[in-house]
């Protein structure tokens, strides 16, 4: 009667331990919540990434031209969407192009308080 006990009693604990050594080898992950680190560019750093971003911010602006001229954005919602790129970049070169927040720095996120919604469907004509 005592052996069943026993070995149960010692299964457990080999159970347990094997949890604990689990465990003890893979640490839990640091909080998603932790605010970024503070990233500092290099003025040679800021010099290799003002013509970048200048090409992406054209290319944007003629990408929604062509979304004007498909009929799916207005000319005013364009000119309205370019301006905010535009104003965005400018305080990007003023915060030594760190600002945003696909760059590490306080921006307001995708769909968050203020973000535009995505574009409605185009009405059909």
């Amino acid at each position: 009667m005592k052996k069943p006990i026993i070995c149960a009693t010692v299964a457990i604990l080999i159970l347990i331990a094997g949890i604990a050594l689990v465990y003890a080898g893979n640490p839990p992950a640091p909080p998603q919540n932790q605010p970024p680190q503070k990233i500092t560019l290099t003025d040679q750093q800021k010099q290799d990434l003002a013509p970048l971003y200048s090409q992406m911010l054209e290319t944007k602006k003629q990408i929604i031209q062509k979304y004007v001229e498909f009929g799916y954005l207005t000319q005013e919602q364009a000119d309205q969407r370019i301006a905010r790129m535009t104003e965005r970049m400018n305080r990007m070169q003023e915060h030594g192009l760190m600002m945003g927040g696909d760059f590490g720095g306080k921006g307001r996120g995708h769909h968050g308080h203020g973000q535009q919604p995505p574009c409605p469907p185009p009405a059909d004509k």
